[in-house]
């Protein structure tokens, strides 16, 4: 599955959705997000290529199972259809309720704020709701939006939000609808105010430390003034192809907002645009460039080819200038930067290979491979990069199992440890110490959730009542969390130090909720 192509420096400010906790209809955790590739299915194996053939393209799943992101010790819940936002004190599992919009189903935390403050789409009312908590009530805020949006986006200063509509959670969407409409919310000055860019965005972002924002689409790069009353003052186009298929290319914005980065199937180059000259530059790799990522420092790039087992290291500052590696002996076809920028992970899901690589960005050359135990599906690291969390593809024949993960150490060469589920695993959520993995079985009833501790490798099982649709960490509480599909909410929370285990059911009833863990 293709990455959402988005300013890798943005990923830490675009929090995720923890939608329709309580009675969500959604059959699995990932179902809305992952539903702009109808053949994305994390438990599937993709066929080995016939001899001589050239293996499919590399999945990105990572998005797929980012975490929802909690507010201090605050987690939000949205219910489409009560019209009301629960609020969780992690600490104390205190529960208080609020009215929203009509539909609140999208909901993402704000940064940069003195208080617990999260924005919820409200998808029937077609508006948005800002609410602030503190110890003696809840404010809200009302903005306009515009119609069908379902996505937010937040600068750094969480001043400014986009809402946006990402036409991929609408796959049913006829091809007349453009889903154009950006909404620039100013939260500070209570105002929005809706704008077209080009058709169909797949990513919106903010330039660090600037009024400016960008919206990639099909149609090229909008870019957005936010100095006064917003406007879009230009739309850079990123190929001499006005018919080249948008879906076989990833653009990525740089952090400082000026260049964007594209990488196109079955392509060797990866092209780099001034957002503000519109020149465009090619940097050529030894083949077909098969997977592309941005530090999250903003200093340098990482293009990998699959064919040649090239990784090409680029400093932001002059491309050109790359340093290339070839790891020898090892099939890589896909990249995930550590936190920090200094590790790269290197993987490939379009093949089964139980191994991985870990390439140090500041040691030259210098690289190891790790021995896995499955073929990998995805690499999520820990924000420390320490340690991984390894998803692997359901195994077959006698013996199989629905999934499996590893726990790695990438900081030390120790061996992985692996565990095997008892069902497709649908989500995943670390803090440098702890790892939460989530299972979920609708036709056997089997849901269940893994809390891993790191440096140990130990990992202990949490059978769940209902089917986790979400996980999230909490690191000031000391807890982890699984929101679970409900009619009235429902969600478990993990000690990180003692393991004890509470589940909290009846949001919608506020003053009777029920602490399941108690007698």
């Amino acid at each position: 599955m293709r990455r959402p192509t988005t300013s890798i420096g943005l990923v830490a400010s675009l929090l995720v959705i923890l939608a329709a906790a309580c009675g969500s209809d959604d059959a699995s955790g990932f179902a809305e997000r992952a539903a702009g590739d109808a053949d994305f299915n994390p438990g599937a194996k993709g066929p080995e290529p016939s001899e001589g053939a050239e293996p499919p393209p590399e999945k990105e799943v990572e998005s797929d199972y980012e975490a929802p992101v909690a507010t201090g010790n605050v987690v939000w819940i949205a219910n489409p259809k009560s019209g009301r936002i629960a609020l969780v004190d992690a600490s104390t599992l205190q529960v208080r309720t609020v009215e929203a919009g009509n539909g609140p189903t999208y909901l993402a935390s704000v940064p940069g704020q003195s208080v617990d403050t999260t924005l919820v789409l409200n998808v029937l009312s077609e508006d948005a709701t800002l609410l602030k908590a503190t110890p003696t009530g809840i404010t809200t805020t009302t903005f306009k939006t515009a119609k069908q949006v379902n996505t937010l986006v937040f600068s750094e200063d969480g001043r400014f939000a986009i809402a946006w509509a990402d036409a991929r959670k609408l796959p049913s969407a006829p091809r007349t609808q453009g889903f154009q409409d950006l909404t620039v919310l100013d939260l500070v000055n209570g105002t929005s105010t809706i704008l077209a860019v080009g058709y169909r965005p797949v990513a919106v972002g903010f330039a660090q430390g600037k009024p400016r924002a960008h919206a990639v689409t099909q149609d090229g790069v909008a870019i957005l003034d936010l100095s006064g009353a917003p406007k879009v003052t230009k739309n850079v186009a990123i190929s001499n192809t006005p018919n080249e298929d948008p879906g076989t290319r990833d653009v990525f914005v740089t952090k400082d907002g000026q260049r964007a980065f594209v990488r196109r199937d079955g392509s060797n180059a990866i092209t780099i645009v001034a957002l503000d000259t519109d020149a465009r530059t090619d940097i050529t790799l030894s083949g077909p460039v098969t997977d592309l990522d941005l530090a999250d420092t903003g200093d340098r790039a990482v293009a990998v080819v699959r064919a040649t087992s090239e990784v090409a290291v680029m400093p932001l500052a002059d491309p050109a200038n790359k340093t290339s590696v070839t790891v020898t002996g090892e099939t890589i076809g896909s990249v995930a930067i550590a936190p920090g920028g200094n590790k790269a992970l290197l993987y490939t899901n379009a093949v089964a290979v139980e191994r991985f690589s870990i390439l140090d960005l500041g040691q030259g050359a210098a690289f190891r491979t790790v021995r896995l135990y499955s073929p990998v599906l995805g690499i999520f690291s820990t924000p420390d990069a320490l340690h991984a969390v390894v998803l692997h593809d359901k195994t077959t024949g006698e013996g199989g199992s629905p999934g499996a993960f590893s726990v790695v150490p990438i900081g030390q060469t120790l061996p992985a440890k692996i565990v095997a589920a008892e069902a497709p695993l649908t989500a995943v959520a670390t803090t440098n110490d702890r790892a939460i993995v989530a299972e979920r079985n609708d036709a056997t009833k089997t849901f269940g959730a893994y809390l891993a501790r790191m440096p140990q490798l130990m990992v202990e099982r949490y059978p769940l009542a209902s089917p986790p649709i979400a996980v999230g960490a909490v690191p000031g509480a000391k807890r982890v969390f699984v929101a679970q599909q409900h009619p009235e909410g429902r969600l478990t929370f993990i000690d990180l130090e003692s393991g004890v285990a509470r589940t909290l059911t009846g949001f919608e009833l506020s003053s009777r909720v029920v602490d399941g863990s108690k007698p």
